[in-house]
């Protein structure tokens, strides 16, 4: 039987095969490249094994490193979760949250102060990316993606439902009165990274509720939902947007939904690593943010405008 391989140099391959690139396992481990391809050498010598094929601009692992992959992530997997498990009866420390920018913005900063009063030891960082990050290179705790596919792998809680509706600014609200009339104003749309064919747009609004769109041009897209939000609150522009993102904005009449008519868009999930999920600071994140997300959908507003029982 070989002797077990060093530690070191089974974190590198499970990095490298996971990002199947050099580059980004140095950067999620703090090594140089130079020090990964040295413990990637490591094993493979100690081996005595072809784990990667090296070709000119990427790397495939070899059918002994396919092999080899599953056990070293599972291996790493449990390690992870053991050391979690020592630290569950403490809530304290430092949370690291990855969201969308609107969903940042508009409807999770407003109500983190009262997290921090029930966990006054743990200090929670934001990070505001329409970009998907990894858990381990930017060293998140805990995601709340927007998706309709959860990853499998991952351990995942659903929040929210999101459904999309017109804005505009209260002084154009008085010229709205069926959605026909926003045919002659303005437009503007949110078309976020990763955005699809299937995912809601004002054709689609309008199809949905027996109007003509075929013929309308927006003025602008923007990549943006904020921006949107900014050009119905300025009176630029109509805008077809989330109902959470412009939640807070309605809520304090500085625009408004003039025809109430919404269509479903996709999901807020949060998502962690498995391992992570028992840990004390996530469990506690999640309860909260799962009853924060109750209180919404059962206020007037979410009454209003998120169909009840879709989920």
């Amino acid at each position: 039987m070989k002797r077990l391989p060093p530690l070191t140099s089974l974190q590198a391959f499970e990095a490298v095969s996971r990002h199947m690139s050099i580059k980004l396992a140095a950067e999620e481990l703090l090594l140089t490249p130079t020090a990964i391809s040295h413990r990637l050498k490591t094993l493979e010598t100690q081996l005595d094994t072809q784990l990667f094929h090296r070709l000119t601009r990427s790397l495939k692992l070899t059918t002994e490193g396919e092999l080899l992959r599953p056990f070293v992530t599972d291996a790493f997997r449990n390690l992870n979760l053991g050391i979690a498990q020592l630290s569950t009866d403490e809530v304290e420390g430092e949370l690291v949250v990855t969201t969308t920018r609107s969903f940042a913005w508009s409807w999770l900063s407003p109500r983190l102060p009262k997290f921090s009063q029930l966990y006054p030891q743990l200090e929670v960082k934001v990070i505001a990316s329409d970009t998907v990050l990894d858990f381990a290179r930017f060293s998140v705790d805990v995601s709340i993606r927007y998706t309709d596919s959860p990853d499998p792998a991952e351990h995942a809680a659903w929040v929210l439902d999101d459904y999309v509706t017109p804005i505009c600014s209260r002084r154009l609200e008085q010229k709205i009165r069926a959605p026909e009339d926003l045919l002659e104003r303005d437009l503007v749309e949110y078309e976020w990274l990763g955005f699809q064919d299937g995912d809601p747009n004002w054709r689609a609004w309008f199809a949905s509720v027996g109007v003509d769109g075929a013929g309308i041009r927006p003025i602008a897209n923007f990549s943006d939902e904020i921006m949107c939000i900014e050009a119905a609150m300025d009176n630029r522009a109509a805008a077809l947007v989330s109902i959470i993102a412009a939640s807070r904005e309605i809520e304090r009449g500085r625009i408004a939904a003039p025809i109430p008519k919404v269509l479903k868009d996709r999901s807020y999930y949060l998502v962690c690593p498995m391992e992570r999920a028992q840990s004390a600071k996530v469990r506690a994140f999640q309860d909260w943010l799962l009853k924060e997300a109750d209180l919404f959908r059962d206020s007037p507003y979410g009454m209003k405008f998120m169909p009840q029982g879709d989920h």
